[in-house]
């Protein structure tokens, strides 16, 4: 069986979708392969961008895409793959789709109004222009009863079944839907079934610490939606207001660094590089991606792994890290990180992070020095916490979190 669909992009400075390339897939047996090529009209355009100039640079050639079981994630290269939502918008697709099964042809044609960066599909190449990228504006508490619905294995009522096409095309595996505010698009979190603490909280104060910090954090706010919390954060790939359809192309850093999420292939130490060859703020971005790394270590994250960092295009083959997002205490304390510091080293060691300093583009004293800063913040951690109106079972869960981490880092209680 094979199947084609062409992909296109939203470029800078543009609200309208350019064609820029082909893909083709055949599954053979149980393996699946597949053809990467840009379109000739998109190389010939003075403003066409590479989708991935690490490894899908924007040259006449066709990039085959390594045959791959079908059961082990398909051929698809990651670049594309980057487009595919996580668990929680696969669950929502397939409630859409009655509960059958939806091919990752299917989910990338079927979650193009909202998905991160700004790149589309379409199944003929003439439809790419005509695409209906809108985003429908709903009540934020309809959105919630909708995922609750649905998180809840509860029967999602007629009047929400359209709602649920605000999530489909977002990563991560929490109820998560697009929303606007203000005429600017963000996302909205809410509550898991297994949660035990106020999640969406405890994310909000966290982002606030991290902000304490000096990491980078896109614009938050926590509500009240009767007894629960929603956590909205600004969409940094959709610049400007919503009607002019403007996005910025975004890629993981699975993507980025070509390091699958299934493996051990990422790692900072390896970000750190592709930023040094396609960055735009070398110096900045690196001393950023070390302070983050830190501040990971020293809140017990260690579900930092390569799809929750990423980078946004700022022009040619010129990327910039993106704001950190998704930084939740773990409150486990397992001693190890979601990526590696380099390598396949997955311990939480402040030690180990002054010994790879110098990849980072930092001398001892300065990594010293951010490392110091960082912890001087989340030292300050309970004023913040308190401040957003944190309850006692998450400050109390949250101090023992930050006691136990301090020792496993390598560094004084915080």
């Amino acid at each position: 069986m094979m199947r084609e669909i062409y992909t296109g992009i939203v470029l800078p400075g543009q609200g309208a979708v350019t064609a820029a390339a082909r893909v083709r897939l055949e599954q053979q047996g149980l393996f699946e392969e597949g053809v990467f090529a840009y379109g000739r009209k998109y190389q010939a355009l003075e403003n066409a961008i590479a989708l991935n100039p690490g490894y899908l640079p924007l040259e006449n050639e066709i990039f085959p895409m390594t045959p791959t079981r079908s059961r082990d994630g398909g051929a698809l290269n990651l670049t594309l793959k980057d487009a595919l939502p996580d668990a929680w918008g696969r669950l929502v697709i397939q409630a859409r789709n009655n509960w059958n099964a939806v091919s990752d042809v299917d989910v990338l044609l079927q979650t193009n109004a909202d998905r991160v960066g700004a790149m589309v599909f379409a199944e003929r190449l003439d439809e790419i222009p005509d695409l209906d990228l809108s985003v429908k504006s709903f009540r934020l508490e309809d959105l919630a009863k909708a995922a609750h619905a649905l998180e809840f294995d509860m029967d999602v009522p007629p009047e929400f079944r359209r709602l649920l096409r605000q999530g489909g095309s977002l990563g991560g595996a929490r109820p998560k839907a697009s929303f606007v505010r203000e005429r600017s698009l963000w996302i909205a979190k809410f509550p898991a079934k297994d949660d035990e603490l106020d999640v969406q909280l405890l994310e909000h104060c966290t982002l606030l610490l991290a902000s304490q910090c000096g990491i980078r954090v896109p614009d938050h706010l926590v509500v009240s939606l009767g007894k629960i919390h929603s956590l909205l954060l600004r969409r940094f790939d959709r610049p400007g207001l919503i009607e002019q359809g403007a996005r910025i192309h975004y890629l993981s850093a699975a993507a980025f660094t070509d390091s699958p999420y299934e493996s051990n292939a990422g790692s900072y130490v390896k970000l750190a590089e592709h930023l040094r060859r396609y960055g735009a703020n070398v110096a900045e971005d690196l001393a950023q991606l070390f302070r983050r790394m830190v501040f990971n270590m020293l809140i017990d994250n260690s579900d930092d792994h390569v799809k929750n960092h990423g980078v946004l295009h700022v022009g040619g083959n010129r990327y910039a890290l993106a704001p950190a997002f998704d930084l939740v205490p773990q409150l486990t304390n397992l001693g190890y990180m979601g990526m590696a510091m380099i390598d396949q080293d997955l311990s939480a060691s402040l030690d180990t992070a002054r010994q790879h300093a110098p990849r980072f583009g930092l001398t001892p004293e300065v990594a010293n020095r951010i490392i110091g800063e960082v912890a001087a913040g989340v030292r300050l951690w309970r004023p913040v916490f308190e401040s957003c109106g944190a309850d006692k079972a998450i400050l109390a869960r949250v101090e023992a979190c930050f006691q136990r981490q301090a020792r496993i880092v390598g560094i004084a209680s915080v």
